[in-house]
């Protein structure tokens, strides 16, 4: 069992098994790939899909997961660090506010114009398609502090959309997503 996911190739990971251990998983993802490429109008992105669970549990495969996949990539531990915590935020708020609104999923992808000034985004998307922000008070407590953490980590380049999930029939949705502060290297297969 690997210890970081193959980020060699563009993988769909698996509920629970989130990046491929083995050629057969690495394989199974491009054919989900090119499945959900397919002919209709809807188009899966370049980039990394895991599943993720339900309930709390949302929150802790988010981290891991995209500390291995950021790990792989080379990113410095800093960098991990920060971007794990934005994506706990975000997976927890989609559990809370979008309670068996699932499927839930992390997305690891480019955006922009190819060359250096090219980012890497982190997106948790749910199936709750209502883009409206959850309100929050700095004196409310231990809540609503999530989004305000985002936007001061990822340098205020973040955001939500109404998308569609990357796996199964690609039921709507929404994705929430930040910017990786610094720029990461994203792998030649991930050029148009």
């Amino acid at each position: 069992m690997k210890t970081s996911p193959d980020i060699t190739e563009p993988a769909v990971g698996r509920a629970r098994t989130a990046v491929p251990d083995t050629a057969e998983d690495v394989e199974a993802g491009v054919e989900a790939k090119a499945a959900v490429a397919g002919d209709g109008p809807w188009r899966r992105p370049p980039g990394w899909a895991w599943t993720l669970p339900g309930g709390p549990a949302c929150a802790r495969e988010a981290r891991t997961v995209l500390g291995q996949a950021l790990g792989a990539l080379g990113a410095p531990a800093d960098l991990i660090a920060d971007a794990q915590l934005m994506v706990s935020e975000l997976a927890t708020n989609a559990y809370q506010h979008a309670p068996d609104q699932g499927p839930y999923e992390l997305w690891l992808y480019p955006h922009g114009p190819q060359g250096p000034g090219r980012e890497l985004r982190c997106a948790i998307f749910d199936g709750l398609p209502d883009t409206r922000l959850p309100g929050y008070s700095w004196t409310s407590g231990d809540c609503g502090r999530g989004l305000s953490i985002v936007r001061e980590l990822s340098g205020e380049r973040w955001g939500m959309c109404r998308d569609r999930s990357r796996f199964g029939d690609h039921p709507p949705g929404k994705a929430v997503w930040f910017a990786l502060p610094s720029p990461v290297h994203c792998p030649p297969h991930f050029e148009p």
